[in-house]
């Protein structure tokens, strides 16, 4: 059986001090048919040169501007497939893989053809101890991930998109990260429509990469408007769900949206930011309504 072609596409916007052990743990990665790519959103801090040096096989887009994380990847995304990819994946400058990450991620993709989208095991960023995302997003997991036997896999809601592997079929079945998310929530999504298609999402035991969290929007300064995408995003996800009518959705919208605004209250969170969350999306109702129905007919299209 022939190899299938791996794009890894790494997003980056100044993260010049992460970029060394990210692109070099690529570079050393054993799997044979692996192309590296970095899009670059308008970094100032010499993150494309830096990257040109580290090797010349390192293809690099250069945007302009800061497009976020989903339209970023997006670019890249189209720019795999048209060069032939059979899986693309997205990573986070501030990781750094296994060298085997990636032969594990693709046995198990070639092996289950159910499977669409995957994720390793997320391990600190310096040790070997489940990080914060994996204890909690799957702690109900955190005894099976602990045995990594080759070829093994568990199902999953989602995986983040911080390693994230998708298979070209589902991309092109779906569609890729959607805009209206710009950063946050989009990986969720995207693994939402996947098993709303009839694709599984896996988490790979087998499979590690180690993961800083945080990296852009860990600096103080941002943190705001971190939160602010945050729960914009949540509020987006929880009233778009295609499987679901408008007023399941609305449904959805509405306990979640109280669950927010009760923590606001109650566990000394802004409330100004759940104000300004809420009044944002104002001007996005018509948005999201056409996100639910161009994700509701695909999704129809599919069975």
């Amino acid at each position: 059986m022939a190899c299938p072609s791996v794009w890894a596409v790494v997003l980056n916007c100044n993260g010049a001090s992460w970029l060394k052990r990210c692109l070099g743990s690529l570079l050393a990665c054993s799997y044979p048919r692996l192309q590296l790519l970095m899009v670059d959103n308008a970094s100032t801090d010499g993150s494309v040169a830096l990257a040109r040096r580290i090797s010349s096989r390192i293809e690099v887009i250069e945007n302009n501007s800061n497009l976020g994380f989903c339209a970023g990847n997006n670019a890249a995304i189209d720019y795999a497939l048209q060069r032939g990819a059979d899986y693309v994946a997205l990573l986070n400058n501030d990781t750094y893989a296994e060298p085997d990450w990636l032969d594990r991620l693709v046995e198990v993709g070639e092996a289950h053809p159910q499977v669409g989208i995957l994720g390793p095991v997320q391990l600190v960023f310096d040790g070997d101890q489940f990080n914060s995302w994996t204890t909690s997003a799957l702690a109900h997991l955190l005894k099976a991930l602990e045995r990594d036997e080759s070829g093994a896999w568990l199902p999953v809601e989602w995986v983040e998109g911080s390693c994230l592997v998708a298979k070209r079929r589902v991309l092109e079945r779906i569609g890729r990260l959607d805009p209206i998310f710009f950063i946050f929530f989009e990986e969720i999504d995207l693994c939402r429509r996947a098993r709303a298609a009839g694709f599984q999402v896996a988490i790979v035991p087998s499979s590690r990469i180690h993961h800083h969290r945080g990296g852009y929007f860990a600096q103080p300064r941002l943190s705001r408007r971190r939160d602010f995408l945050r729960l914009r995003n949540s509020i987006i996800y929880n009233s778009t769900d295609p499987r679901l009518s408008l007023l399941g959705n609305l449904q959805g919208l509405l306990l979640n949206d109280a669950v927010h605004f009760k923590d606001a209250l109650l566990k000394s969170r802004n409330p100004a930011v759940w104000l300004w969350a809420n009044c944002s999306l104002l001007s996005l109702l018509p948005a999201l309504y056409r996100k639910w129905r161009a994700d509701r007919e695909m999704l129809q299209q599919t069975k």
